[in-house]
């Protein structure tokens, strides 16, 4: 299987690994990824991959908000430039990888790694089945999806261009510890934490990288936010370059404010601290919503412009088709968002319809479901 080398894609390739290993466990798992990724560094994946390599793959830099003349720019044409020149040498790379250990399928969870992995699938006669989390498929998986035996998606087929006849909605493959939150995992949650059992809690996340945007809006309205609500405590998640900056800013709040405040540059606890908190504010991230529906939590999305495809604003149109989160434009300003943040905390009928019909979505055979389509198609190869 391959991952595409970002962050977002780590959490379903290490959900549907554990999966698969529950459902054949003598099957072999090669996770090929890009050297350098961060993935490589998670101790995590030696426990769930049986063999992991390692390719120089090339990327296409595109932006929500780059027009075609900004591909020009020197510094970035420069880049893509340099990057295609990769592809031949890193098609040559993997198509030595599954000539070694011959796989039975190959799985593509999108991402510039994706590509080559594919093209020399394909010139080996493997099975090739596609995954897209979001409702804008990659461009890896639109190229790639043109030889998939099977195309799985994360989100209702209709979103997507793959023949009807070999598409199959599964969902996304999320940590399998994540669940409904009652009210007595929710207690529990705060108990883990150190957080007060009466408390309201605000869980601030802008995804694994962080994200600067939701920081500066919740670091300017944080203190009118702890103001307003006397039993709030926030719950930030930075992303780890962002920690802390975000730190030192919230030393200028008093004392007592400082004591309702837990910054957090990254934590593989997140479901803990979904499970604890009363509201979530975040992005538009496919896995993240996943997260969020399988706890059935209430949410502001503010959603990325900026990312390629413009995805994240097509999945939070999806939610908000279906009115199951509050989506905030992409442009919101600290005013705006703190409106939206003080309403739902003090509207438990809104929040509760919110998360009813956001739980109403989730997959939670997505892991097993997918799983079994990778083995059936793997088996009927052999």
């Amino acid at each position: 299987m391959t991952g595409g080398g970002t962050g977002g894609h780590i959490t379903p390739l290490l959900s549907l690994a554990q999966e698969l290993k529950a459902q054949s466990p003598d099957c072999q798992i090669v996770y090929v990824g890009h050297k350098g990724d961060k993935f490589d560094t998670f101790e995590q994946s030696s426990h769930d991959f049986d063999f992991t390599a390692f390719i120089k793959a090339g990327k296409l830099r595109r932006y929500g908000t780059l027009r075609f003349s900004g591909l020009l720019h020197p510094d970035i044409f420069a880049k893509n430039f340099i990057d295609m020149l990769r592809l031949p040498g890193s098609i040559i790379a993997s198509f030595r990888i599954l000539r070694k250990f011959r796989p039975g399928a190959v799985f593509s969870k999108g991402g510039f790694v994706a590509l080559p992995v594919a093209l020399a699938a394909k010139l080996l006669g493997i099975p090739i089945i596609t995954h897209d989390s979001d409702t804008v498929p990659g461009l890896a998986n639109r190229i790639v999806g043109r030889w998939a035996k099977v195309h799985a998606t994360g989100m209702p087929a209709e979103y997507y261009p793959y023949p009807k006849s070999s598409t199959y909605y599964v969902g996304i493959p999320i940590d399998a510890r994540i669940k409904k939150v009652t009210p007595r995992l929710q207690k529990a949650a705060k108990a883990q934490l150190g957080l007060p059992p009466e408390s309201t809690v605000l869980l601030v996340s802008g995804g694994s990288s962080g994200s600067v945007q939701l920081n500066n809006l919740i670091t300017r309205i944080a203190a009118e936010l702890l103001e307003a609500n006397l039993s709030l405590h926030i719950l930030h998640l930075t992303g780890q370059r962002h920690e802390q900056p975000v730190k030192e800013t919230y030393k200028k709040l008093p004392k007592h404010d400082q004591q309702r405040l837990v910054v957090m540059g990254y934590s593989q606890d997140f479901y803990t601290l979904t499970a604890a908190a009363d509201l979530v504010v975040t992005r538009a991230g496919a896995t993240t919503i996943a997260e969020l529906a399988a706890a059935g939590k209430t949410s502001i999305i503010v959603p990325s412009p900026h990312l390629a495809g413009g995805h994240q604003l097509k999945n939070s149109q999806a939610l908000a088709d279906i009115d199951a989160a509050v989506i905030a434009p992409p442009n919101v300003q600290p005013d705006e968002l703190l409106v939206l943040i003080n309403s739902l905390l003090n509207d438990d009928s809104r929040r509760f319809e919110l998360a009813r019909n956001l739980f109403a979505t989730a997959k939670n055979n997505a892991s097993k479901d997918l799983a079994s389509l990778i083995l059936k198609v793997a088996t009927n190869n052999q």
